[in-house]
């Protein structure tokens, strides 16, 4: 099954029109930029003197004889976002915007700080009469040092408490405001420091500003695609181990991440998981043709097929805020197989003199991503929790490890920890030369379990060259061409000595 777009109800368009430094502004929605404008400035002066900016006309004055429309978010009639592993999203949105007939100025606002503006794709839902002349992305944003350094080597006034006002030069800004007042060179001035007007080159926030040409007046459709940064996702994991630890129940969640410096009200939520080599073409990734399976998941969640990836859909329109972490459910996995093993890996190269050693013994927990086994499902990349309970029945954390992406009917290792009761001690008991490019050397690994159960250590040696075993206490199986392993029984309150002799040829 494919995607199936979830329209939501959408407000008519809504034609407003007011005058802005001389010329009509036809807008759409509520614009926050106006708002933004007035409140961003309000900031209490330079320490203790205190000045405060005031302003004296909140909007820029912009020369331009053309119609400008204004489109914010609250002209959205959909909002989709496909999120990628690489911190990318590619956001598509539909809006519901009224143009004039003719040439006009589009300003497309509440689009995240973090776009990549050339990876912009804009159409409209008949495909014609309209045209995009021109696109730029402005992104000088105001603020108070942004303001005054438009203002350096002009005129200031501030405004004191008695009524009168007192004016001066801003000199400059490199470490600070500094300015002449009265013939000398000051840092700070008591009072109100009050400017004319909002600089015209500066925004309250990111806008798209397009130069469109509409063959007739009327209310359009735009469907608008582009990339972003800041916007990652990765799954997490929990699995909660039963009393037997052979078993457990794995849940998975999706965790969000936005920093795009947006906000996504009521979206609709795609996750990608995979390793993409570059930024997809913004010309309808989501819409690839699905695989003919899909599997619903918990939450409404649907997972499918995108080429060489695994697109995971959450079913239910959610709001993303900016600087947030949100976290989904993604499915739930009762009763999962799970083995534990008692791990001892040895030296890189086999050489380490005849001194004895103490070695920790790893614990990993393994799960079969088997259906048999209660899994059979793509795992996307995330950190694994595994928890299990004490002899009270308290809820303890055994240990985490991170997995990678991994498909169905693999294997999935979880190293959680080193086992406090079970340790080894590696002793070098002989080396010997067999020619110039040959040694022979011998081992003894003495295994001591202190639990009340007999455990199996896997002990894995590597060779680093050519190998073969001589003698061994334990049969080992290679692993490949410079790793042997041996699975040593060890008795419960007991030891098991491992020894073996390897001759190696580089």
């Amino acid at each position: 099954m494919g995607f199936r777009w979830r329209r939501r109800a959408a407000a008519p368009c809504r034609r407003r029109i007011g005058r802005t430094a001389g010329h009509l502004s036809v807008g759409n929605g509520t614009s926050r930029e106006g708002a933004m404008m007035r409140t961003c400035l309000g900031f209490v002066g330079f320490r203790l003197a205190a000045a405060v900016i005031v302003l004296a006309a909140a909007l820029p004055a912009v020369a331009t004889d053309i119609p400008v429309v204004l489109s914010g978010a609250d002209d959205r009639a959909e909002l989709m976002l496909t999120i990628y592993n690489e911190n990318l999203a590619l956001v598509r949105e539909v809006r519901r915007i009224e143009l004039p007939g003719g040439d006009a100025r589009l300003e497309f606002q509440d689009v995240p700080s973090q776009i990549e503006p050339r990876s912009l794709l804009v159409e409209t839902a008949s495909g014609k009469g309209l045209r995009l002349l021109e696109q730029n992305y402005e992104f000088d944003l105001m603020s108070r040092e942004k303001i005054l350094e438009k203002y350096v080597g002009r005129e200031v006034t501030w405004l004191q408490e008695d009524g009168s006002r007192r004016t001066g030069t801003l000199l400059g800004m490199a470490q600070g405001p500094v300015y002449r007042v009265d013939g000398q060179v000051v840092f700070e001035v008591p009072g109100r420091l009050a400017l004319p007007e909002l600089p015209g080159d500066l925004r309250a926030l990111p806008t798209l500003v397009w130069q469109v040409r509409a063959e007739g007046a009327g209310c359009r459709d735009l469907d608008v695609s582009y990339l972003t940064r800041g916007v990652s996702w990765s799954a997490d994991y929990v699995l909660q181990l039963a009393e037997s630890g052979t078993s457990g129940d794995l849940q998975a969640w999706v965790s969000v991440d936005n920093r795009s410096g947006a906000t996504y009200r009521d979206a609709q939520l795609m996750f990608l998981a995979g390793d993409v080599h570059q930024a997809p073409p913004p010309s309808r990734p989501i819409m690839y043709k699905a695989a003919e399976m899909a599997m619903d998941m918990a939450g409404g969640m649907v997972e499918e097929t995108v080429s060489d990836y695994h697109l995971y859909t959450y079913g239910e329109r959610t709001t993303l805020k900016e600087q947030s972490v949100k976290q989904l459910s993604l499915f739930t996995a009762p009763d999962v197989k799970v083995s534990r093993h008692y791990r001892l890996g040895g030296s890189p190269a086999l050489r380490h003199g005849g001194a004895s050693r103490s070695d920790r013994v790893a614990v990993w927990h393994v799960l079969e991503n088997r259906e048999r086994d209660g899994l059979g499902l793509p795992l996307p990349a995330g950190v694994v929790r595994v928890y299990g309970r004490s002899a009270s029945g308290a809820r303890q954390l055994l240990g985490e490890d991170r997995i990678g992406h991994t498909p169905k009917d693999e294997t999935v290792e979880l190293l959680t920890g080193y086992a406090f009761d079970i340790g080894a001690e590696r002793t070098q008991t002989d080396e010997r030369a067999r020619g110039d490019r040959s040694r022979e050397y011998a081992y003894r690994i003495l295994l001591k379990n202190h639990t009340p159960s007999p455990v199996t250590v896997e002990v894995t040696e590597s060779a680093g060259g050519e190998w073969s075993i001589l003698e061994e206490s334990h049969a080992h199986a290679k692993v490949d061409a410079d790793t042997f392993r041996f699975d040593v029984p060890v008795p419960a309150d007991g030891e098991t000595a491992l020894t073996y002799r390897v001759l190696v040829t580089w």
